[in-house]
Parts: structure tokens; sequence; C-alpha cells
């Protein structure tokens, strides 16, 4: 990391500002040349997925003997198909990959749809919010909506109610 010297004295802030402008500059490069564009799942090489994080030639592989056998990804859970491809993955990839035209088509197609329907048919006499349960080291016992509030050191003992 590159360190700013002022008086004799390392300044780390000055060292995170100078990181933090220098790969936005970077970074704005690469986007106004092209090169941080994202890739079109549909269109993509083999050597083209490899480079992409957490990928290796056995995933790319399966993701265009996947494409060529069952036609163009039109939605992200068509790629949790891939033998190799878990929704986490998926997930990381979404910030790389495009589904491309065909993809966009389907959202559209989806949008439509909603549309034509008129009303929600979610019937929410039937919905039970999820709660939650953790016993602290006292053996007292908290209930909880929401998991992101149980402190860490209890988050592995979380388990939900039974309805």
């Amino acid at each position: 990391m590159f360190f700013y010297k002022r008086g004799g004295i390392t300044h780390p802030f000055y060292s995170l500002v100078f990181s933090f402008l220098l790969f936005s500059i970077i970074y704005l490069f690469l986007t106004s040349v092209g090169l941080a564009k994202k890739l079109d799942v549909n269109q993509a090489t083999v050597e083209e997925l490899e480079k992409l994080p957490g990928i290796g030639k056995k995933t790319a592989q399966a993701i265009v003997d996947y494409r060529e056998k069952n036609g163009p990804f039109k939605s992200w859970e068509d790629l949790e198909k891939v033998k190799g491809l878990g929704p986490k993955k998926i997930q990381l990839l979404r910030s790389y990959l495009t589904l491309g035209e065909e993809g966009e088509k389907v959202k559209q197609d989806k949008k439509e749809n909603t549309k034509a329907k008129g009303k929600n048919t979610f019937n929410s006499s039937s919905f039970k919010p999820l709660i939650y349960y953790y016993v602290d080291e006292k053996g007292k016992i908290h209930y909880t909506q929401f998991p992101e509030s149980v402190p860490l050191k209890y988050r592995h003992s979380l388990r939900p109610v039974n309805p």
C-alpha cells in the first residue's frame, strides 16, 4: 500500500484516499475503453467464462454445454441448473454477467403478464412470518423475526420456531 509521509510521519488515511482514487481512475478508464463491460452468458466462450471469479475450466465448459443443449439462458434460475453453479456463486457472477437480449425478452414478457393479470395472487391470510429463537448463556430464550439482529455469538444457535 502506498504511504504518504508528511513531516516524517506516515499517514495511512492519505494512502487509503490515494488508493481509492487510483482504483477509481483505473475503473473509469477500463469502462470507457469497454474492458469492464458485462459478459453475455448466452454468447460467451469457454475461455471468456474461465476469466470470471469462481469459474474454472469445468464449470465454464458445463455452462457452454448446457446452453448448447437447452438453448439460451432466459433467467438467472436457468443458470442454477448447470452443474457447479449454486445460488451464491450466481449471485457473485451477476455483477459480471448479463443474460443478453434473450433474458431481456423474458423479463419484458413477465412484466406484461403481471400487468395483464391485474391482481396480485398473494393470499395474505395464509402468510405467517418466520420467527426465530436462540438461547443465551444464561438460559434465557429470545425470539426475533430478524436474524441479523441476533448478536454474532448466538447466531450459530439460531433456530426457526415450528409453526
